[in-house]
């Protein structure tokens, strides 16, 4: 009997040892109007979606604080602000280094949209379909813009990309047919597949000695 016990006490403390070491799980709070990940081990928090969406004017802070504890706001989380059509304008902090997949997929209202410097990670899909967004800066920590980044942007007028970009994935900006003008960064190695295909608008792109390749149909039907 006493080696009954001895062992499933044993048990008991191995389980809570064990339970005790696991990383505390996400907490998700609702504050000013944004819905955060806070992360409190790292004391981080990531924007995330909410289910009666964004609209309006959104101005993300660099730092939000909850139960007395302070949180860097850090990342837009994939998918934080899809299909929030409502959405007209939106400040990104300079406290957020990376955007997630998806994160501005189809608002449709936001016309314009400045990526701070220091954001050096952007996402899949990450403003694809915002077919209102007339202007974009991209900021010069950014390495790689994604598939699909902009895909659908058909208001895009120019773009300029920034030196530190070393690659253009996949359709990055296919169909952007308001395209007129696109300045290339002089550290670009690789335009993916179909990048700037039926960006009809097209009349000049300048290709720096820097890139090695270009991928299939990139520039088709620029007429």
């Amino acid at each position: 009997m006493k080696h009954y016990l001895h062992n499933s006490l044993r048990a008991l403390f191995l389980s809570l040892a064990v339970l005790l070491s696991l990383p505390m799980l996400a907490e998700q709070v609702m504050i000013n109007g944004i819905n955060y990940e806070l992360n409190a081990e790292a004391k981080q928090a990531t924007v995330v979606s909410k289910s009666d969406k964004y609209s309006g004017e959104i101005v993300i802070p660099e730092s939000v604080e909850h139960e007395g504890s302070a949180y860097s706001v850090t990342s837009i989380g994939k998918r934080a602000f899809q299909n929030c059509y409502g959405l007209t304008s939106v400040t990104i902090p300079y406290s957020v280094t990376s955007i997630g997949d998806g994160a501005f997929s189809s608002c449709t209202g936001l016309t314009s949209v400045t990526i701070p410097n220091s954001v050096t990670s952007m996402g899949e899909m990450a403003f694809e379909s915002c077919t209102g967004l007339t202007s974009v800066t991209i900021g010069n920590s950014v390495t790689s813009i994604g598939y699909d980044a902009f895909y659908g942007c058909k208001s895009l007028a120019s773009v300029t990309i920034p030196n530190s970009v070393t690659s253009i994935g996949d359709n990055a900006f296919e169909r952007c047919s308001g395209l007129t003008s696109v300045t290339i960064g002089n550290s670009v190695e690789s335009i993916g597949r179909f990048a700037f295909r039926y960006c009809s608008g097209l009349t000049s792109v300048t290709i720096p000695n820097s890139v090695k390749n270009i991928g299939q149909l990139a520039f088709y039907d620029c007429i």
